[in-house]
């Protein structure tokens, strides 16, 4: 079954879609034949990804997901257009380069709400609509950011941290319903946008994954890391070896 095939008219929301990586996004999965849903702070950045696709549907939206009845109206328009939601990419974050010690209260406030905040409120409005069609896929677009900060970095760190457990409470809550709804922590690695000083992956070799992972199978535990296009684990501790190894000679 080719992408086309698999994602033909299924509608994608994806947040950030106004550069970057959310902009890339857009453009393969209007090419894998979604009908894209592309959200932003600002409308006219929006707009230039929507001159930019030239196969598929896309739509621009203007939104601050950082807001929850922004958020909820714009995905309630979305719905009662096309009658539901099947994906959604949370791509949306800034990154504040900035010393802790200089960077202000409102200055943290506004990267959490939109880093963090964002990633639950889209989440939140989205998933009673999953839930009531059985099927839906969230992924969380993140970073190891937080296993090793780097210099400026302790908001856009901590938030992704944040977002890691978020994914994971996420999924537990959803759990006990049975449904077939999967939420997932996508990590495309260091991409070549304006976050990395434009060094790093092509964003568009990114997107390219992330139609990759849209299209696997059901994954059993409905919720997993991804890192690029394959389902990384955790390396195994020592303990863990010796007793597999026990149960495979039995």
């Amino acid at each position: 079954m080719t992408a086309h095939q698999s994602l033909n008219n299924k509608i994608v929301v994806i947040t950030g879609a106004g550069s970057g990586l959310g902009r890339e996004l857009a453009k393969a999965f209007c090419a894998a034949g979604a009908v894209v849903v592309g959200v932003g702070r600002t409308i006219s950045k929006v707009e230039e990804t929507a001159a930019l696709i030239t196969e598929g549907s896309f739509e621009p939206y203007a939104l601050d997901v950082s807001d929850f009845l922004q958020v909820k109206d714009c995905f309630d328009s979305v719905v009662k257009k096309h009658g539901r939601i099947d994906i959604l990419f949370n791509n949306a974050a800034v990154y504040p380069k900035i010393n802790f010690l200089e960077e202000t209260a409102e200055q943290w406030g506004s990267a959490v709400a939109i880093n963090l905040s964002g990633v639950a409120n889209c989440s939140k409005v989205v998933l009673p609509g999953m839930i009531n069609q059985d099927y839906g896929r969230i992924f969380n677009v993140s970073s190891w950011a937080h296993l090793g900060p780097i210099a400026n970095s302790a908001v856009y760190s901590c938030t992704k941290g944040a977002v890691h457990s978020l994914t994971k409470a996420i999924a537990a809550d959803l759990a006990h319903l049975n449904k077939n709804i999967e939420v997932h922590e996508w990590i495309p690695g260091h991409l070549n946008t304006q976050m990395s000083d434009y060094t790093g992956i092509e964003p568009s070799l990114s997107a390219s994954w992330a139609v990759e992972i849209a299209l696997k199978p059901d994954s059993p535990s409905k919720s997993c890391i991804y890192e690029q296009n394959w389902e990384w684990k955790p390396p195994k501790s020592l303990k863990q070896k010796i007793k597999a190894k026990l149960f495979f000679w039995r």
